[in-house]
């Protein structure tokens, strides 16, 4: 097969006219290898050859124009073919190094370093080229002056907001664990929406009927399998528990005194940083480019479940922070933001607090316009956050009356006329700019295998037992059943929250030292770490 494809090109070369040529985008070199593929399948199923499937790299072509000034490069990175084979080839780095469980470590997996993951093997090595463009993100984010400081102070000013607009530590304190709570998959304002409710509900059933919300507690997935009462959530991945403290205790790895800037750090909690699928974008680039977007979201998944990937990046994070004077957070934060901008291309998406903000703001005053004059509207949000905005929604006019905000105003046959967060956070730019690795191309005779479709009346669901109409008089009931999106795989981290709540002594304090409690860092194998 090698000789067919050698003597074809050939072929071309000879008998093709000297002023012919062609010049390939990236994309286009993409296409033709495509076709090629299609091709070499076709010919190998004829002759019942076999073989590998022959692939053009920029490498291969020569920059050619008939003027200098048209020139332009044949593809925008001439490595992408070495880079493919580098990782997913034979034993290549993601069969060496790839996320998986380890044990038998020579010391705790709280105890070791960044060199210490690598130099053990444990994990991807991520490059010099790639800390160093951590530099380029945090000055380019400097240059804009206001959103640097909104991407640094994040997790501050979601404490600040929490603790102006909740009448305790306690409350301030829920508030902060249902916002990680409600963070995955979930857009940040609809996040913060969805929390903000549940905190509402959660607070007036603790004060109204405490026995009746354990009761309710028990309806979720999982808890008939356990003892009332008993542990169950921030556990299994690093991701949710570490966000929860930085919201919550965003001085826990160190502080800035007012007046000098400087930083003080507790170099205990250095790991504590909240690795997401943006940060895992900004640490592995070459990885990304070489894999099909599949491929890459697997590949994140398990790196952010991976107890060693986790605690590797969450201490380079920490390592790189303390060059630019900023808190780990605080610089993961930055790169979060940075790195919406570069992905989608746009500077008006980085998610900052401000931006959120603004969405669950501007869903508040499209319900309130329906009754109220914009004056009205725009006076109310001068005296009070939109929090505070919310919380009196609730408190004067009920939950049902409240959820439009997020739920948004539907006509009679169902269309959404007036958006609420959910709506609104769910528009705007989709995707990436960002090109993958292309798919692989399906074996060509094969079809895919229609499904038949079954007659007769749907069947009938059963009803959950969250959903079931004995609690239905609690507002977590409701705010449960009708506001939140996406309540799956929430409930464990939701009952853990209400539990510490319901002690009349819950504080910050007591919310750091359960969730840190919840994973032992001398812990030499990655099944014995959460606890």
């Amino acid at each position: 097969m090698k000789l067919i494809f050698e003597n074809w090109k050939k072929f071309v070369n000879e008998n093709s006219p000297p002023s012919k040529e062609f010049v390939f985008s990236e994309s286009e070199l993409r296409e033709l290898n495509k076709s090629i593929s299609k091709i070499v399948s076709a010919a190998k199923k004829a002759l019942g050859a076999d073989g590998p499937v022959p692939l053009l790299s920029p490498k291969d072509l020569e920059r050619v124009s008939a003027e200098p000034e048209d020139l332009r490069m044949v593809a925008e990175d001439a490595d992408v073919i070495d880079l493919r084979k580098r990782y997913y080839g034979d034993e290549g780095e993601l069969e060496k190094s790839s996320p998986r469980a380890a044990k038998g470590l020579e010391k705790g997996l709280g105890q070791m370093t960044a060199t210490d993951f690598e130099e053990g093997g444990y994990v991807l090595r991520v490059t010099e080229e790639v800390l160093k463009d951590f530099e380029a993100l945090v000055e380019s984010t400097r240059q804009t002056g206001e959103l640097y400081v909104q991407a640094r102070d994040w997790y501050h000013n979601i404490r600040k907001l929490l603790d102006e607009e909740t009448k305790s530590d306690r409350d301030s304190a829920l508030l902060g664990l249902l916002i990680a709570t409600y963070s995955p998959r979930a857009k940040f304002a609809l996040n913060l929406a969805e929390a903000a409710f549940m905190f509402k509900a959660v607070q007036k059933d603790a004060q109204e009927n405490p026995e009746a919300l354990k009761a309710y507690l028990e309806t979720f997935p999982g808890a008939e399998k356990k003892e009332p009462g008993s542990p169950r959530g921030f556990t299994k991945a690093h991701k949710v528990p570490n966000f929860a403290l930085n919201l919550v205790a965003p001085d826990l790895a160190g502080s800035r005194d007012p007046k000098t800037g400087e930083m003080k750090y507790n170099d205990m909690y250095t790991w504590n940083s909240t690795i997401d699928t943006w940060m895992i974008d900004a640490f592995y680039p070459l990885l990304r480019k070489a894999s099909t977007a599949k491929e890459w979201e697997a590949i994140k998944g398990k790196m952010m479940s991976n107890v060693v990937s986790y605690r590797y990046m969450a201490r380079l994070v920490a390592q790189e922070a303390k060059k630019f004077n900023l808190l780990p957070h605080e610089l993961q934060a930055i790169i979060w933001v940075s790195m919406q901008i570069r992905q989608t291309g746009d500077p008006g998406l980085g998610v900052t607090t401000q931006f959120a903000i603004n969405q669950i703001k501007d869903s508040i005053t499209n319900i309130k316009q329906i009754n109220m004059d914009l004056r009205d509207i725009e006076k109310e949000f001068e005296e009070k956050s939109w929090l505070g905005v919310l919380f009196d929604e609730i408190e004067n006019k009920g939950f049902g009356e409240a959820a439009k905000f997020v739920l948004g105003v539907k006509d009679e046959k169902g269309k959404t006329v007036t958006p609420g967060v959910r709506s609104l956070t769910s528009r705007g730019k989709k995707g990436s700019s960002f090109r993958y690795f292309p798919e692989p191309e399906k074996a060509l005779g094969k079809s895919k295998a229609t499904k038949k479709k079954k007659t007769g009346p749907p069947k009938e669901k059963p009803v959950k037992r969250y959903a079931g109409e004995e609690h239905s008089s609690l507002n977590t009931h409701y705010v449960m059943n009708n506001v939140i999106q996406m309540p799956t795989g929430k409930f464990n981290n939701l009952y853990d929250s209400v539990m510490l709540y319901l002690d009349p002594d819950f504080s910050t304090e007591k919310a750091v030292e359960y969730i840190t409690g919840r994973f032992d860092p001398e812990a030499t194998a990655t099944s014995k770490y959460f606890t």
